[in-house]
Order: structure tokens, then C-alpha cells, then sequence
């Protein structure tokens, strides 16, 4: 991900989360020292991005993603994929992530991929008080 798809990105975020992150929210991960975002485009075009950061040898996904004219046609699954195999190339044991309750799609896209409930955070999300299913896991390091 690099500044030119900003524009993309911010329309694939007001269309995909009822708490969009801002602009200026990309822009600051986009230097963060912590922070990997990656994009998968088709013909040109971001069809999804998602993101993580990586601190020592824990990773923690912050977004994923899908225009929702590409849903359903695995970019979401490349995405994490891409940020997996980058989570492992830096080493990381473990990577959690939260999903909203209700978000099936995106659960079932995440255990697909390995990861396991770990917990809950209760009222988690603030725009409903939604809970938040904790997810998590073990990458074996190169």
C-alpha cells in the first residue's frame, strides 16, 4: 500500500466498517515503523487491502477489507495470506486479530486461515457496544 491508493482504500473502508478509519489515520500507518499494509488489485484497481503491526515477535492484524464488487472471489484470503507469509518472514509466533460478533463472513474467512477464538471483548465496538470475538494464531518462523 502506498499513498496512491488512498483514494481507493478510503472508498473500500467507508463501504466495508461502520467505524471507517479516517485518511489521516492511512497516512500515519503508512509511516508507522510497526506497520505493514498491503493491497491486491485487479487490473489496476485495489479490490482489498489489509494491514498489521508487528511488535517483537507478536503481530496484530488491524484491517482487511474486499471492495464488495470482489467479494467472494478470494482477495480477502490473499490478503490475509500475503500478511501471513509476511508475518512469518519477520518471525512472529502468534497473530491475534478481532471480528465483530457479527461479522460470519469475516470469521469464517479467519478460521479458514487457522485462527481460533481466543476470547471476547465485551462492547468492544463503539458505534453499537458490539462484542468482539478475539482471534488467534500460531505461526511457526522460518
Amino acid at each position: 500500500m502506498t499513498g496512491r491508493d488512498l483514494d481507493e482504500i478510503m472508498l473500500i473502508e467507508l463501504e466495508s466498517f461502520t467505524l471507517p478509519w479516517s485518511r489521516q489515520s492511512y497516512e500515519n500507518e503508512l509511516s508507522n515503523r510497526y506497520a505493514t499494509y498491503m493491497v491486491a488489485d485487479h487490473e489496476g484497481v485495489v479490490a482489498a487491502y489489509g494491514g498489521m503491526w508487528v511488535v517483537a515477535d507478536e503481530a496484530h492484524i488491524t484491517n482487511v477489507a474486499v471492495a464488495p464488487r470482489y467479494r467472494r472471489q478470494g482477495m480477502g484470503t490473499k490478503v490475509l495470506q500475503a500478511l501471513l507469509n509476511t508475518a512469518g518472514q519477520k518471525r512472529v509466533s502468534r497473530i491475534f486479530l478481532e471480528v465483530r460478533v457479527s461479522n460470519d463472513a469475516a470469521f469464517k474467512l479467519y478460521s479458514g486461515q487457522g485462527f481460533a477464538p481466543t476470547g471476547v471483548r465485551k462492547q468492544y465496538y463503539s458505534d453499537n457496544d458490539e462484542d468482539a470475538i478475539v482471534m488467534m494464531r500460531q505461526l511457526q518462523s522460518p
